[in-house]
C-alpha cells in the first residue's frame, strides 16, 4: 500500500465519530468523508490504478432518510464531487445509483455492515448492473484498507 502524506489521521476519527452522533450535523459530515474520499483518491496510487480499470462514470448516492445526494464524478483516474446534480452528463457517461439509509451509510463507512451484504439484503438498492456495484465494492476495499491503515498506524 502507497502511504497517503496529507491524510491527518485525526481527521479520520473525527469524521467517523460524527457520522456515530445523532446530532443535525449529518450533511456537513457526510460533505467531510466524501472530501477525504476524494483526496485519499488523488493520493493513493492504488485507488488510481484501480478508478483507471473503469469507463468515466457517475456515483449518486441518495440517502433517502435525510433526502440527500451525493454525486461522485469518476473521470480517469480523478474523483469529483457536489452535492446537487451534475448538469451536463454526457450521454455515454453511465450513472450508478445507491440509495440507503444515513444509518445504513453509517454502518458501511464505521465498517460494521460489508456493502455487498448490505446490498444482499436489500438494505442498499442499486440502480444500475450488478457489475457496477462490484465496482464500488473494489473501490471501498482499498478505500477501507486506507482509513484501518492510518487508525491503526497513526493515532
Amino acid at each position: 500500500m502507497t502511504e497517503v502524506s496529507m491524510i491527518d489521521s485525526n481527521v479520520i476519527s473525527l469524521i467517523l465519530n460524527s457520522l456515530e452522533s445523532t446530532g443535525g450535523n449529518a450533511k456537513s459530515t457526510l460533505d467531510e468523508l466524501v472530501k477525504l474520499i476524494v483526496e485519499i483518491s488523488h493520493e493513493s496510487e492504488d485507488l488510481k490504478d484501480e478508478l483507471n480499470l473503469y469507463d468515466d462514470m457517475f456515483f449518486h448516492i441518495y440517502i433517502h432518510d435525510i433526502d440527500y445526494n451525493i454525486w461522485i464524478k469518476k473521470v480517469g483516474a480523478k474523483l469529483t464531487f457536489n452535492t446537487s446534480y451534475y448538469e451536463n452528463v454526457p450521454e455515454e457517461m453511465k450513472i450508478i445509483h445507491f440509495i440507503l439509509s444515513k444509518k445504513v451509510f453509517k454502518r458501511i463507512f464505521t465498517q460494521r455492515l460489508d456493502p455487498t451484504d448490505s446490498f444482499m439484503r436489500g438494505l442498499v438498492k442499486i440502480q444500475g448492473n450488478l457489475s457496477d456495484g462490484i465496482i464500488i465494492r473494489n473501490l471501498l476495499k482499498i478505500f477501507f484498507q486506507y482509513i484501518n491503515y492510518y487508525l491503526t498506524n497513526h493515532i
